[in-house]
């Protein structure tokens, strides 16, 4: 009984989410943009204690995929039908609230403000997209505002971020350096090659070419008299920031991380030994490489003619999360033992048997 009402509240709300956007978007052109963006911050400092007994009770523990770590989740190009492929429910993670926040504290930088408002008008048209064509499917919520592990966030990033360096190193040490060969020289043995900055990046390439491609092409927060040193930090310590903020936020509310990037992916299993040998998380974590996987080698070119909320009702019906982790299971592969290529076989293997079944249904249903 409790938990209809608390889905039906939340329904409610995305109901009244799209009128702010829509309004947001009719608006944002015409008067203060900054004036426009506060009506949708303030929607959500309304609403913020429902939302927060929403995730505390609505949700069985980690049955439901929380999309993060990205910008839009883009419905033009299909990143739905992916999305909401596993699990029972599906949250998108609404960056808008994180990116008011960064351009009200840069005013150095004028190229990155220009992009992040644009990047703010991207994900208005999107959201709108999302809470219309998967209302009832995918959720909108502020997960930035409703969590409230910040600090905790940006001790242990810097802490992380200070780990990769030899002995002694502390933030008063690190202002000296400034080239990204004194960076080099400072780092542990072995950390270099690790460190990834962007998704496009020529992995065969070394550790100071790579930095230097992404530094020439990259648009930050900083200064152009920014040393190597700020760009590494900023860069690094983000990635850091994002991966424990996504963890923590997904083991405070049990929610499995959805994420679709492959950098973000990395920083997320690189620090996640942080974390122990907790049975519950290592499961998150199982879940949370397959979800990557089954979107990394998705075809969507299968389902560009299907109807989105008929897939998503025949996928429920299968429970293709479930198929394939007892596939995983009758291999004997954990966390621990998995091989990427055998979890791409299975999840390849299961989807494709989905599919199958799913074109066989529909033909005899017609």
């Amino acid at each position: 009984m409790v938990n209809n009402m608390l889905e039906k509240e939340l329904n409610t709300i995305q109901l009244e989410y799209n009128k702010v956007l829509k309004n947001a978007v009719n608006n944002i052109y015409v008067k203060d943009s900054e004036a426009v963006i506060d009506e949708i911050l303030v929607f959500w400092e309304r609403n913020k204690k429902i939302l927060q007994c929403i995730l505390r009770f609505l949700f069985p523990p980690y049955s439901a995929y929380i999309f993060t770590s990205a910008t839009i989740l883009d419905v033009d190009d299909d990143e739905h039908f992916p999305f909401v492929s596993l699990g029972k429910y599906h949250l998108w993670d609404d960056p808008i609230y994180k990116y008011v926040t960064m351009v009200r504290s840069s005013n150095i930088n004028l190229a990155f403000e220009k992009k992040m408002k644009n990047q703010i008008i991207a994900t208005l048209k999107d959201n709108i997209k999302v809470t219309e064509e998967a209302a009832g499917i995918i959720y909108i919520l502020p997960f930035r505002l409703l969590n409230e592990t910040n600090l905790l966030v940006y001790e242990a990033a810097d802490q992380a971020f200070l780990s990769m360096f030899k002995e002694n190193m502390n933030k008063e040490i690190y202002k000296k350096l400034t080239t990204i060969e004194d960076i080099k020289n400072a780092l542990l043995g072995g950390i270099a090659e690790s460190i990834v900055f962007s998704e496009e990046e020529d992995n065969d390439s070394d550790f100071i070419t790579r930095f230097k491609v992404y530094k020439a092409s990259a648009v930050l927060p900083l200064s152009k008299d920014a040393t190597d040193a700020d760009v590494f930090y900023l860069t690094v310590f983000g990635y850091l920031a994002q991966a424990f903020d996504t963890l923590l936020l997904s083991a405070e509310y049990k929610l499995i991380p959805y994420v679709r990037f492959e950098v973000a992916f990395k920083y997320i299993f690189k620090i996640s030994s942080n974390f122990g040998e907790n049975e519950e998380v290592l499961n998150m974590l199982l879940k949370c490489a397959i979800a990557h996987v089954f979107y990394r080698s998705f075809n969507k070119s299968k389902v560009r003619d299907v109807v989105f909320k008929n897939y998503y009702q025949a996928v429920k019906r299968y429970d293709l999360e479930n198929e394939i982790l007892k596939e995983l299971k009758k291999e004997k592969l954990t966390l621990s033992n998995i091989k990427l290529n055998k979890m791409v076989e299975i999840v390849d293997s299961k989807f494709e048997k989905f599919i199958t079944e799913f074109f066989c249904l529909k033909k005899n249903t017609n």
